[in-house]
């Protein structure tokens, strides 16, 4: 089997930062002897949760579940209710908090500020799109800034009754959003709002990432996306990929190359494959499954 690898692949900015502080707390646990923590998954990368829970890193979702201790705000952030609540039990916080979702925020406020709207696409339940929506302006401490939430087209219905034509609309997007239906949105409501304003964008390293991945499936028969089954920069990255013609297969790590896979391989007769990534995953489980593709009769 002929392997060709992605120009892009292995963990972007934001993860490798959460990955270093997710270090960093747990030296900083080890040395004050309290407890440490990540409030939701790490990231969206199974084996690496796993290997940062084995070294002490518990998972929690509010101050109530654990004693205080150092603990860790994702990329994906929390709200600034949530944030708060840490603070007055007494947790020592270290942010990971990517920072286009930090400018998100402060874009949210200036708009909030200057009696603009927020309409905010995001994926509902989201952890990124939860903490947006959480966004409070720091002089109106305890009151999160009011807003709509899109994550398809049913939902422009509700928006257009609800929000009149005549409003100044500010939009902001989850950056992990699905691309396709960030367009289809946003093409709506820009027209229904004359005065409607473009935020923040997606994340470019995701959208780089898909382009690459593009490149790659032009000189190969299929193309193997690895990544976690809950990121949804994995699960947007696979779907654009088979939505311009690829054959694509998704897995997490080499365990999923079974026999049902190398079944599947031959019976498509794949000779040429591609390997490109969501940006959770991890370097070295890209080169595995490389290897394990490269060994295949």
């Amino acid at each position: 089997m002929k392997v060709l690898k992605g120009k892009l692949t292995g963990y972007c900015h934001g993860v490798s930062q959460t990955l270093h502080k997710a270090s960093s707390c747990l030296k900083t646990a080890k040395k004050k002897n309290l407890n440490c923590y990540s409030i939701g998954q790490l990231i969206h990368n199974r084996d690496v949760s796993t290997y940062f829970e084995e070294q002490g890193l518990k998972i929690i979702k509010k101050p109530e579940d654990g004693e205080p201790g150092v603990a860790l705000i994702r990329a994906h952030g929390i709200t600034c209710a949530l944030r708060r609540s840490f603070e007055d039990r007494g947790f020592i916080l270290e942010d990971a908090t990517c920072v286009n979702i930090k400018k998100t925020q402060k874009i949210i406020v200036d708009s909030y500020r200057h009696g603009r709207t927020i309409i905010l696409f995001g994926v509902k339940g989201h952890a990124e799109t939860v903490c947006l929506q959480g966004t409070e302006d720091p002089s109106k401490p305890g009151k999160s800034v009011p807003m709509m939430v899109l994550s398809s087209e049913e939902d422009l219905e509700n928006l257009f009754s609800s929000v009149d034509s005549s409003t100044p609309v500010t939009v902001v997007v989850q950056t992990t959003f699905p691309d396709e239906m960030y367009g289809k949105l946003f093409d709506a409501v820009s027209s229904h709002y004359p005065d409607c304003k473009k935020g923040n964008g997606l994340c470019y390293a995701c959208i780089r990432r898909k382009q690459s991945a593009i490149d790659l499936a032009s000189s190969c028969d299929a193309v193997v996306v690895v990544g976690g089954r809950n990121s949804e920069n994995t699960k947007d990255l696979a779907k654009y990929v088979e939505k311009n013609g690829s054959t694509v297969f998704c897995i997490e790590n080499k365990n999923d190359i079974d026999s049902s896979f190398i079944q599947t391989l031959k019976e498509k007769n794949i000779e040429t494959i591609g390997v490109c990534s969501g940006t959770s995953t991890p370097p070295e489980v890209i080169e595995d499954v490389c290897e394990c593709l490269k060994a295949l009769n």
